[in-house]
């Protein structure tokens, strides 16, 4: 996927802004966009995606922020 191909959203500088905040707002966590960004950064953006979708698809999730954090920190 070239990155260039995809149209950033408007205030958005970059796929992992429009990322995190996807994911942030999903979490119920609009203000802390910067964290999100920042567990992206260092996980990587494939990886984060993989994760988003997993709690995407999950069932019955109490803390969505929460399953991200711990899915962001273990290892495949």
């Amino acid at each position: 996927m070239d990155s260039e191909s995809i149209k950033p959203i408007r205030g958005m500088h970059s796929e992992i802004h429009a990322l995190a905040k996807d994911i942030s707002e999903y979490c119920k966590e609009p203000k802390k966009f910067a964290l999100y960004l920042g567990v992206i950064k260092r996980i990587g953006k494939n990886r984060a995606y993989q994760i988003f979708s997993e709690i995407k698809q999950s069932k019955n999730i109490k803390s969505r922020a929460k399953l991200f954090m711990f899915l962001s920190k273990t290892k495949l």
